[in-house]
């Protein structure tokens, strides 16, 4: 049974999801943030929104975190480093709110334009004279996009359908979408000497804080009007009002403010709109975010998905389900060289073969070190940092070629060194979703890599199968399947014995003791 901490609202949709899954218990969170660093030890998950603080403190005391969920793109107040190293999953929903944001883009270019805000105050006093009041049409505009994401490419439509011509600066720009809507693509300088208005989509990062400074409001031209929905941050607002109120800046309206005071001294500007952070506000917004974040923290914690996760060292897309197996065979495949290992494990090289599997390369390496290191390690160990744990112990990752395998049409092959030895182990998958393992130091097989196995090195003579059956008897152990391998008659054999309950000590030893027999390990995968 999981534990989740809902430290965000989520919609009736979202709670009623959580309230059908059978194996997760929820709590919704009204406490004080020293209530949650009491008790967030308690849980495997939560789902915060964004602006909530997630620092190491409180990752300190998430014993048993596995799964944060963001309910909205931003990870601002999230130590995604600290989060990572504890093995936490971080998700966010990169998508959910973008026609709400876009939506929200074109009241506040419309409210901004018409002076709506201002209009509306003005009535409720009484004064009716709408002569103050003349605006200006999007019509015939140039609308200069700084972003063009998905939202704004929403943004863009939208303002091609009140007839504006639109100009647009990425570094990392879609050239053909932008093709397809007939978005012209320009230098950030030029935009703004050109764009009658200009609207801010980027994502905050380091390169881009402060991006519109008072050396981008001098390029602008005299009476342009400026849009922002994306972060705060984006802007210089000292140099916004010394724009504004020069009357450079014909007016700006903006979601949201650095600092949230009421004196902030641009209310104190009429040609100024600011509205609350309402851009990803809508029912139908919550709704959505509502539903898919809850829905990616359950796929999360099950193992069934992992889309939306911003911590992965490999991406995760649509076809997943499809890569899913692959993976548990190389999660299997490291389990077993983490047990079977004659020393402490210096390099791990890995060879995949087959159609399509090329671009499998890295989640494969992610989940054999997983298994690999899962025993090895006291700590817990995830896909999110295995390779970071790996790094940590020295251990050398690498791809090879020229493994022996055997002829499937997709494998994986992985060969792991200790100072004075090595093993290859190689599998496969048989219907696409059964693991096999179909090599282990050069000895061919079938084998099903699944509960509790006991791995014998033996020689291959006459009578070794019904001397350990005995002994097996002899301690009450049911063999569920054996299958067996060897090098060349008469030299050594490989017994791959899945059994259905495991062997105690004392009748390890005693298999260990049989004249036959070089070498027997218990191992669980």
């Amino acid at each position: 049974m999981y534990r989740l901490l809902l430290l965000a609202p989520l919609s009736d949709e979202g709670l009623a999801l959580l309230r059908a899954a059978p194996d997760v218990q929820f709590d919704i969170a009204r406490w004080k943030r020293s209530d949650v660093l009491t008790r967030i030890g308690q849980y495997d998950a939560i789902i915060v929104r964004t602006g909530k603080i997630i620092d190491r403190e409180l990752l300190d005391r998430a014993v048993h975190l596995k799964v944060i969920g963001r309910g909205g793109a931003g990870l601002e107040g999230l130590d995604l480093a600290a989060a990572t190293a504890r093995g936490i999953i971080v998700m966010n929903l990169p998508q959910a709110n973008d026609l709400a944001l876009a939506e929200h883009t074109l009241a506040l270019l419309l409210a901004l334009c018409r002076q709506l805000p201002a209009a509306a105050a003005a009535v409720r006093r009484g004064e009716w004279d709408r002569t103050p009041f003349a605006g200006v049409q999007l019509n015939q505009k140039t609308l200069g996009l700084v972003g063009f994401g998905p939202i704004g490419q929403l943004v863009a439509a939208r303002a091609l359908a009140f007839g504006m011509e639109v100009l647009a600066n990425d570094p990392y720009i879609d050239a053909e979408a932008a093709r397809q809507l007939r978005v012209s693509v320009t230098t950030l300088d030029d935009l703004l000497a050109r764009a009658d208005m200009v609207s801010l989509h980027m994502a905050l990062t380091p390169e881009t804080r402060g991006l519109l400074g008072a050396t981008q409001f001098a390029r602008l031209k005299p009476g342009a009007r400026l849009v922002n929905g994306a972060s705060s941050e984006l802007i210089d607002e000292t140099a916004l009002i010394e724009a504004i109120t020069s009357g450079h800046l014909a007016g700006a309206a903006l979601d949201g403010l650095q600092t949230e005071t009421a004196d902030h001294p641009l209310f104190h500007l009429p040609n100024v709109i600011i509205t609350p952070r309402l851009g990803p506000h809508t029912a139908e917004a919550q709704q959505t975010l509502s539903l898919q974040i809850v829905q990616q923290v359950l796929d999360a914690l099950r193992g069934t998905d992992y889309r939306n996760v911003v911590n992965l060292p490999f991406n995760v897309g649509p076809d997943f389900p499809q890569v899913r197996p692959y993976l548990e065979l190389a999660e299997k495949i490291g389990a077993l060289h983490g047990q079977l290992a004659g020393g402490r494990v210096r390099s791990v090289e890995i060879e995949v073969k087959g159609e399509g599997m090329t671009e499998r390369v890295k989640p494969v390496a992610v989940a054999l070190l997983k298994g690999l290191l899962s025993h090895l390690l006291t700590e817990p160990v995830n896909y999110v940092n295995a390779p970071a744990l790996a790094d940590a112990r020295g251990l050398v990752v690498s791809q090879t070629r020229g493994l022996p395998g055997a002829d499937y049409a997709n494998w994986i092959a992985c060969r792991v060194k200790w100072p004075d030895g090595e093993r290859v182990i190689a599998g496969t998958l048989f219907g696409t979703t059964e693991s096999r393992i179909v090599l282990l130091d050069n000895v061919r097989m079938d084998a099903k890599p699944e509960g509790t196995v006991l791995v014998m090195f033996s020689q291959d003579v006459p009578g070794v199968i019904a001397k350990v059956s005995a002994l097996l008897y002899q301690f009450t152990i049911n063999i569920a399947e054996w299958h067996l391998g060897r090098d060349a008659p008469g030299g050594s054999a490989l017994s791959f014995i899945n059994l259905d309950s495991p062997i105690s000590v004392e009748g390890l030893a005693a298999l260990r003791a049989l004249p036959e027999v070089v070498d027997a390990r218990l191992v669980h995968l």
